[in-house]
């Protein structure tokens, strides 16, 4: 049995994009509980001269539909789940969508969250955020965002920065979490080129050989380890910025997901240098499992 994944904690709205995370269970070993969530809030009447008790009536009248409305989902959600799946609970909540999903991942100790992403579009996103998103960023167990079909589950692209992403990516792989193993391609990117400055142009050819064959053995040592695993596995490295050389593999590959390790950074960090997770788990058309790491990422 996989020791990771002994709960896991689905969100549902009703939505394809739920949908579709209740079938991606299929993808993973089968979890000792599953937890089936469905959080709604209360709309509250703003009108200038409504009484109390007309608007005490709406709430009350409002939050029993939504309640009927939520057992609905829930009872559906629970119908698609595979017939052998471990201990199934339903859990209505009102308030927050992602701050309840946060406070039941934490309560529960949830090994992995299943959440379909609702694509709400680029400004918004950046204006507004997305469940999904504040979840992946928040949560501090694994996240699968759901985008597209994960099952079966034949192919994983792993991006690698650094060895704590190795580190992490393979004790989590070694638990054998899926259902089969998957092939899984090892992408390694060797910053040379920058939006603003051209480093690469800067680095003497000597330098940047050096470079080649230092993140040459990385992969390889990488994929030795994983291939001792039971995985199939391809590797590549390539030069450029690694946000754009991760979309130009996912193009290529054609993935079923991209499994990335990511690592907490203050607010401001994140906006000032950006992050290669976020933008992958925005542009990616496939489905993104977003590893939490114990530490952040070395400094260089």
């Amino acid at each position: 049995m996989n020791r990771k994944l002994k709960t896991i904690l689905i969100p549902v709205d009703g939505s394809p994009q739920a949908d579709e995370a209740v079938r991606s269970l299929q993808a993973f070993s089968s979890p000792n509980r599953i937890l089936l969530l469905h959080c709604f809030a209360i709309p509250q009447l703003a009108y200038p001269g409504t009484g109390m008790s007309v608007g005490r009536e709406f709430a009350e009248a409002a939050e029993q539909k939504l309640r009927e409305e939520g057992s609905r989902i829930l009872k559906r959600a629970a119908s698609q789940l595979p017939a052998v799946c471990g201990e199934v609970s339903q859990h209505l909540e009102v308030g927050d969508t992602a701050s309840v999903i946060l406070s039941m991942a934490e309560q529960e100790s949830v090994d992995l969250i299943l959440i379909g992403s609702r694509g709400l579009g680029v400004i918004k996103e950046h204006l507004l955020g997305s469940v999904s998103h504040r979840v992946a960023t928040h949560a501090a167990c694994p996240t699968v965002i759901v985008k597209s079909s994960l099952v079966p589950l034949k192919n994983i692209l792993l991006p690698i920065e650094h060895p704590l992403d190795a580190e992490c990516a393979i004790e989590w792989l070694a638990e054998k979490p899926f259902q089969s193993l998957p092939r899984l391609s090892v992408l390694h990117v060797i910053p040379f080129v920058q939006p603003v400055l051209p480093i690469g142009a800067l680095l003497p050819d000597a330098w940047k050989k050096e470079l080649q064959t230092g993140s040459a053995h990385f992969t390889q040592d990488i994929t030795n380890t994983l291939t001792k695993l039971g995985y199939q596995t391809d590797r590549f490295v390539e030069p450029g910025t690694p946000s754009s050389i991760i979309q130009e593999h996912i193009t290529r590959l054609q993935p079923q997901l991209v499994l990335m390790s990511t690592y907490n950074r203050p607010p401001l960090n994140r906006l000032a240098h950006g992050s290669v997770s976020h933008a992958t788990v925005h542009h990616a058309p496939c489905s993104v499992l977003l590893l939490k790491g114990t530490s952040d990422v070395p400094k260089t």
